[in-house]
């Protein structure tokens, strides 16, 4: 009985079995310096995925956005997009989320500041949708970017491709 035991809990640490272990998995993306992980990150509910991302490294000086969005080109010099989400000046879309230690002044009940060492956990309700876009057929992954306070800097852009089911 102990050597079943130990055989499932081998597949299981290995991802095997039924599927559950490598579906919860994280998957992370290191970028100069910065860390960016999601969790789950592959076939995701094509109606509705919960998925919590974490990030440190960030500059705090520089907010961020996080959405999901057409998996960005390496090395562009224009910002991710298109992304799921939108201007949410209300805080109340559970798609994208800003992360800012030094919003503007009407942004201070809007963003999430940043934690030690440019840190940040935050939580994002998303579907393969985007517009006109189909995630589904299209690679597509949960980016960073600079807010709109720096449209042009790109050092922020950090992207973790996620998968949905069919």
């Amino acid at each position: 009985m102990r050597i079943i035991s130990a055989i499932a809990a081998l597949f299981l640490t290995l991802g095997f079995g039924l599927g559950l272990a490598s579906e919860s998995m994280a998957a992370t993306t290191k970028q100069d310096g910065k860390t960016l992980s999601v969790k789950p990150a592959r076939n995701l509910s094509p109606l509705s995925a919960n998925v919590t991302i974490k990030g440190r490294g960030f500059d705090p000086r520089v907010g961020i956005y996080i959405a999901l969005c057409q998996t960005p080109t390496k090395n562009s010099k224009v910002a991710p997009g298109p992304c799921g989400g939108g201007i949410n000046m209300s805080g109340a879309n559970p798609a994208s989320a800003w992360i800012s230690s030094n919003p503007p002044s009407y942004g201070k009940s809007l963003a999430v500041p940043f934690k030690k060492g440019g840190s940040f956990k935050v939580k994002l309700t998303i579907n393969p949708i985007i517009g006109e876009l189909d995630c589904r057929t299209t690679s597509c992954s949960i980016v960073t970017r600079a807010d709109h306070t720096r449209p042009n800097e790109r050092t922020s852009d950090v992207a973790v491709p996620v998968t949905f089911s069919k």
